[in-house]
């Protein structure tokens, strides 16, 4: 009896030791939608995310877009992104404008860099630009394109000069 135990514990540790093998490291990739770009400050970059809602339950074309992406540059231990949030009241007439005279979209930005110990998050709000969308009216791919000027918000007030956003996306649009 003791010999068909002793068998029996040995032939289970061997089946366990056989089981287990070493896999590699794991490396972590960052989530990328394949849905767009942006340039900020000069650099290009993929985004992680779009996505859009209606910003007014009652109009099937409002939306209201977002967008993410990581800008972390090399050395750069800690996250560094931009968010980008575009509203529109009617995405139907495809061609919107941002001046003194026309207010067809608000947009604003933020760009979170916990790198950066004073102020890890700033603000921007678009001061000027168009913003160019392909509506997908009953539904499927959406693409937008943007070009604004945004400028630092500090404390409510605007601060530095305005510089160019750019960039395009595409979102998937539910059918009405």
């Amino acid at each position: 009896m003791k010999l068909r135990l002793f068998l029996s514990l040995i032939a289970i540790t061997a089946m366990v030791l056989s089981g287990c093998k070493k896999t590699p490291e794991y490396v972590a990739e960052p989530y990328a939608c394949k849905c767009g770009s942006f340039n900020w400050r000069g650099n290009s970059y993929d985004l992680l995310d779009a996505n859009y809602i209606l910003s007014d339950s009652l109009v099937d074309m409002s939306r209201r877009y977002y967008i993410t992406g990581d800008v972390k540059e090399e050395g750069q231990s800690e996250p560094h992104s931009v968010n980008f949030i575009i509203e529109i009241p009617d995405v139907s007439t495809a061609i919107f404008d941002l001046t003194d005279d026309d207010i067809e979209f608000e947009a604003e930005a933020q760009q979170v860099n916990q790198n950066d110990e004073l102020i890890p998050v700033k603000y921007f709000r678009a001061v000027s630009g168009r913003v160019t969308v392909a509506p997908a009216f009953f539904g499927g791919s959406e693409q937008v394109r943007f070009n604004v000027f945004l400028q630092e918000v500090f404390g409510g007030t605007d601060v530095g000069s305005p510089f160019p956003f750019t960039g395009d996306f595409t979102v998937d649009v539910a059918g009405i």
